[in-house]
């Protein structure tokens, strides 16, 4: 899975903002904001990636247990999806 390429972040007091753009902009109204994992996943999300590989993302950089990494994930990526931000709808999980 992989984000559409239309789409800016911005980091703005502390907090990081996804702005769309060109054809983006069209279909998703407004701005996302992002959690620090978010914005973690968001980059990771930047080059196609697997489900398995944003959960090993998370597990490197935060004291989480795989359970949960993985439930998050799978709502991040859902979100995501009902947003419009994701690529194509490919389900790749190796989890």
């Amino acid at each position: 899975m992989k984000v559409i390429k239309d789409l800016i972040v911005r980091e703005i007091a502390g907090e990081y903002i996804l702005i769309p753009t060109g054809e983006a902009a069209l279909k998703i109204h407004g701005i996302v904001n992002l959690s620090e994992s978010g914005y973690l996943l968001w980059n990771k999300m930047r080059s196609d990636c697997t489900e398995d590989e944003l959960v090993e993302a998370i597990l490197d950089e935060y004291d989480v247990d795989r359970e949960t990494a993985v439930q998050d994930i799978r709502s991040f990526i859902e979100k995501m999806k009902k947003i419009g931000i994701l690529e194509n709808d490919e389900e790749r999980t190796d989890v």
